[in-house]
């Protein structure tokens, strides 16, 4: 049995180390005179050792120390390298524990294209779905969920902020506001690990008929970063969303910080309308 040794709190494998860092070494050296940058050469040279299988699924990274020594380049070149493949799906950071190779298809998600929940989409597909709630309060509306949600001055709402987690894994980030008058009662519920939309439907006969949202690349906020367990230098995709309710009245209005090396946005086109829009918002 190979010794194992304790580096900032976790155990690692040495020789599992050694023989990950031979496979991605063995590759063609870093070009310093390339103009291509050395974090997108080694995030070439790792992917490679990916797909060629130099080593199966679920085989931890080495360590940043470790690949920064045998590559001669600088921490930040290592966490680029690594960032910009975790956002790919190709590696999935575990805090505490480390990186480790995906080699399987990130999965798809439909819930953000369509008028279905987190919960609901994922519970479909057969996933284990959990939430952690940081926040469920009623109180007075701010001036963006005044215009999104058509309230008046002084008008309340029941904020609810979540981390939606499948099989473990944290997916997205969501603070969700709903109409007070709507939701009579609704911060006095039992929600955790349960669909929200699933509840007002039932309590309060509320269904979702259409929907609205808008996306754009971000870096997640320290914050952020350390509820979804990834590094502040991961990619996220920031996403707002305003649904409407059978009646034609906005129900709900969120943002959210989805988590792309976790799974996939799967977006279906018919062709009878334009797929993508640009739009102006408040």
């Amino acid at each position: 049995m190979q010794p194992r040794t304790r580096r900032r709190g976790r155990a690692l494998n040495a020789a599992a180390d050694s023989e990950m860092l031979t496979a991605i070494g063995t590759r063609a050296a870093l070009e310093r005179d390339e103009t291509t940058p050395l974090w997108l050469q080694l995030r070439q040279r790792i992917e490679e050792a990916i797909a060629d299988g130099d080593f199966g699924e679920d085989a931890r990274l080495p360590s940043e120390q470790a690949l920064s020594a045998m590559f001669n380049v600088s921490r930040p070149v290592v966490r680029s390298a690594v960032a910009a493949l975790a956002s790919e799906g190709r590696l999935a950071r575990i805090p505490r524990r480390g990186t480790f190779v995906v080699r399987s298809t990130p999965q798809d998600v439909d819930f953000i294209t369509s008028n279905l929940s987190v919960f609901d989409d994922l519970g479909d597909k057969g996933r284990v779905v959990t939430t952690q709630t940081f926040r469920f309060e009623r109180t007075v509306a701010d001036d963006r969920e005044r215009h999104f949600l058509a309230l008046p001055v002084g008008a309340d709402v029941v904020r609810i902020g979540r981390v939606y987690r499948q099989d473990g894994q944290a997916i997205t980030l969501t603070n969700i506001s709903l109409p007070g008058h709507k939701v009579p009662g609704l911060e006095t519920m039992e929600l955790e690990n349960r669909s929200i939309f699933g509840t007002i439907r039932t309590r309060y006969g509320l269904t979702v008929q259409r929907s609205e949202r808008w996306f754009k690349a971000a870096m997640p906020t320290a914050d952020q970063a350390a509820r979804l367990g990834i590094e502040p230098s991961q990619p996220v995709i920031s996403i707002e969303s305003v649904a409407y309710a059978n009646d034609g009245a906005p129900l709900e209005y969120y943002d959210a910080i989805f988590n792309s090396a976790v799974a996939r946005i799967h977006v279906r086109a018919d062709g009878t309308a334009p797929a993508m829009a640009a739009s102006t918002k408040a």
